[in-house]
């Protein structure tokens, strides 16, 4: 199972239900190291022997404990909840029992470009955080793998920062699409940048919403007189 940043998990566990939960005794741990991470008997939460890593985030679905769902919800899911579970229930019928792995993930956020103008030409640079490393891909016009270059940091404890870069010289009428592929959670996302030659201009224009540009040129080192980004994609989450 995967669970999702920002969104409560659902570990799943089921028994068969006796007629009464008055000897039904539920107890969910960490494989790893035996942590207790949630306790239920006597038809109530039992919670002295829990994990201090778990505290205020663990509750069963008490409704439907009758109809034999005995099933989990961790509530803020991280990287530190990563790893095996193990279901407990018993009743005066006897010991069920079930393990699982959870895994962790989230979604990459909009990527933000940033364009740096040098002498011998420009540098895209695009940013996201989300989680785990994902696929990255840089292809231009004719649709061809462009080289770039990727650092990955640790953004916070749960997150990463992603920073991809390609390096583009003699740019005239020149397109190029950046994909971000995040596998466990079916997440592609798709951006495209296009450079329109302007011979006509006598400025550069810097500006455009949702970019940051930076342009730090210096007199006479740029051949390129007139930039036009344009910048649209679309988000596909599967």
């Amino acid at each position: 199972m995967v669970a999702v940043h920002g969104s409560p998990a659902i570990l799943g566990c089921t028994f068969t239900p006796p007629p009464s939960l008055q000897d039904v005794v539920i107890t969910w741990q960490r494989t790893e190291d035996r942590r207790v991470v949630h306790s239920f008997y006597y038809e109530t939460d039992q919670l002295g022997r829990q994990s201090p890593a778990y505290k205020g985030r663990t509750s069963l679905f008490h409704e439907e404990l009758q109809s034999g769902n005995a099933s989990l919800k961790l509530a803020q899911a991280g990287l530190r909840d990563t790893g095996g579970y193990l279901c407990s229930v018993s009743t005066s019928q006897g010991t069920d029992k079930a393990e699982m792995q959870l895994s962790y993930a989230a979604f990459f956020s909009e990527p933000r470009l940033t364009i740096l103008a040098h002498s011998s030409g420009f540098t895209l640079q695009y940013e996201s955080e989300g989680y785990p490393e994902p696929e990255v891909q840089w292809r231009d016009g004719l649709d061809q793998n462009f080289t770039h270059s990727i650092q990955v940091l640790e953004s916070n404890p749960d997150l990463l920062r992603l920073k991809t870069q390609v390096e583009v010289d003699n740019v005239r009428n020149l397109s190029w699409t950046l994909t971000v592929v995040n596998h466990p959670l079916g997440q592609v996302i798709e951006r495209a940048a296009s450079f329109v030659y302007d011979d006509q201009g006598d400025h550069m224009d810097c500006s455009r919403e949702r970019l940051t540009v930076l342009c730090p040129i210096a007199l006479g080192a740029v051949c390129v007189i007139g930039l036009i980004i344009l910048f649209w994609g679309q988000w596909t989450s599967k």
